[in-house]
């Protein structure tokens, strides 16, 4: 089983074409990876905005931004308000990144064990019969032989 990794926060902040030279909002005013935090991912894009909005160039004062906010483990915040958030909405938003790094850790221990099954299948000598049977607690039969031919 692998271990999930260290969490780590990155951010984009994007203002409107009319102030980026027309280039629209694909291109981010303000960027980071790595991004050394300690709180949700919805702190950080209203932390990231509230700056901005404090410090910004002046071609972008007065003009809305947001901020997309992430960690590496699939918490994900688009943030166009820097207000802080009250208790219960700063619960509610726990909530949510929990429910997502849920979404993704789930989504990874799926994934180790199709590879499991197909290295069982190629390397071990076991059927398709016998491993659609072993994993019958966690997948369906017809979804095991699927991913059996695959």
């Amino acid at each position: 089983m692998t271990d999930l990794p260290d969490l780590e926060f990155s951010y984009e902040l994007r203002v409107p074409a009319a102030a980026n030279a027309g280039e629209g909002w694909e291109k981010p005013a303000a960027s980071a990876e790595g991004v050394n935090w300690d709180g949700t991912v919805h702190d950080l894009g209203r932390t990231v905005l509230a700056v901005w909005r404090q410090d910004c160039p002046k071609r972008y004062r007065g003009l809305p931004a947001y901020v997309e906010a992430r960690n590496n483990l699939g918490a994900y915040a688009e943030i166009d308000d820097p207000t802080p958030a009250d208790e219960l909405v700063a619960a509610l938003e726990a909530a949510i990144e929990a429910s997502q790094m849920a979404d993704l850790a789930s989504d990874m221990r799926r994934q180790e064990l199709m590879d499991s099954m197909r290295d069982s299948l190629k390397f071990g000598g076991y059927s398709r019969n016998n491993l659609a049977h072993r994993v019958r607690k966690v997948m369906s039969r017809p979804t095991a032989l699927k991913v059996l031919k695959e």
